[in-house]
């Protein structure tokens, strides 16, 4: 089977996700778990869930989202599902610091996450990272030392879609 055309994402439309859902109670729904960099691929070959195997062709100017439903009808769906990877959370922590404070510590936070050329996720003020290793939660650490009085950093595994016009860039 070769796709190369998004209808719709179900995280974004709440009219798509119900019939998704409805799809799904009845057997009818596909996935196929794809990791962010296969997720900027233009070309890709996979199977999905189910074993059904599929071609993806897209231009290369579309840009796939968690979510994206690529095949629907009234008897199927498929959809692409963004693989979980470790991140690492920083929360930044406010309750004492004064307006001053807290706008030099998120400056220092943008700025240090920018030296490492990372891309970023934000979500109910808590910034993620992508990592490969635990070391680099050291790493982060140790760069935020000067303010870790206001950032708490902890790792987690969940499926990560940088920000939106963010040029980014990792080494």
């Amino acid at each position: 089977m070769s796709l190369s055309s998004v209808v719709g994402n179900i995280i974004r439309d709440k009219k798509l996700h119900q019939e998704y859902l409805e799809l799904c109670q009845q057997g009818k729904c596909e996935k196929i778990i794809l990791s962010r960099l296969e997720m900027q691929r233009s070309r890709i070959r996979k199977t999905t869930d189910k074993g059904t195997d599929v071609g993806l062709v897209f231009e290369p100017d579309v840009r796939l989202r968690n979510g994206d439903v690529v095949y629907k009808t009234n008897d199927r769906i498929i959809v692409l599902e963004l693989e979980p990877e470790k991140v690492a959370v920083l929360t930044f922590s406010r309750d004492d610091a004064t307006d001053d404070e807290a706008f030099k510590v998120a400056v220092e936070i943008g700025h240090a996450i920018g030296n490492l050329h990372r891309p970023i996720m934000i979500n109910e003020e808590k910034i993620f990272v992508p990592i490969q290793a635990e070391s680099e939660l050291e790493l982060l650490r140790k760069i935020f030392t000067p303010i870790i009085d206001h950032v708490t950093i902890t790792r987690t595994r969940m499926a990560f879609e940088a920000e939106e016009g963010m040029h980014t860039h990792e080494h």
